[in-house]
């Protein structure tokens, strides 16, 4: 009688037991982990702005640096102006699509000023640098881990310096563009 009731609870153990591991035998699946989505990885990128340089620090956060020479224009920029700064770029969980959201910081240069050259001397004046703060949402797709196509709509634009300050919320620009990762 007590063999009996050892064997019991044996194959009761080992029946826990295989229950227990197979119950977590399937991984759960972050689509922003899928074999398209770039992972420390170095890229560049060209748009309808400029270009970038980044570095994906994982499958859903990008941080880059924007090399742009903007050919914008509105009442407080010039039509060409230089932006030069960094963002960080958080994807969503997406099959196909990936939205994101988008938030920069640049040190803009408005290319307008006033050259005067005086006997052996050149005077340049330019205006003041203007450092903006742009929050965009938007969506990328990637034909496999090297290669993007993305766009996003620049939603928030705040001019932080010089003074006055301003900020502006709407449709304030896009970008549309392309992504090489290696």
């Amino acid at each position: 009688m007590r063999f009996s009731k050892a064997i019991a609870v044996a194959v009761i153990a080992v029946i826990g037991l295989l229950g227990a591991s197979s119950a977590h035998a399937q991984a759960t699946v972050d689509k922003n982990r899928s074999y398209f989505s770039p992972d420390q990885q170095f890229g560049f990128g060209v748009n309808n702005r400029g270009g970038h340089i980044q570095y994906a620090l994982g499958p859903a956060f990008h941080l880059g640096l924007n090399l742009s020479l903007d050919l914008y224009k509105d009442s407080s920029r010039s039509e060409t102006y230089y932006d030069f700064g960094p963002y960080a770029k958080f994807l969503f969980s997406g099959d196909v699509i990936k939205p994101y959201a988008y938030a920069g910081v640049g040190v803009i240069q408005r290319n307008s000023g006033k050259a005067t050259v005086s006997q052996d001397t050149i005077n340049v004046q330019l205006p003041d640098p203007e450092i903006r703060i742009v929050l965009a949402f938007g969506a990328e797709h990637f034909f496999n881990q090297n290669v993007g196509i993305y766009g996003h709509v620049n939603l928030v634009d705040a001019k932080l310096s010089p003074a006055p300050s301003t900020t502006n919320f709407g449709l304030q620009g896009a970008a549309v563009g392309v992504e090489f990762f290696f």
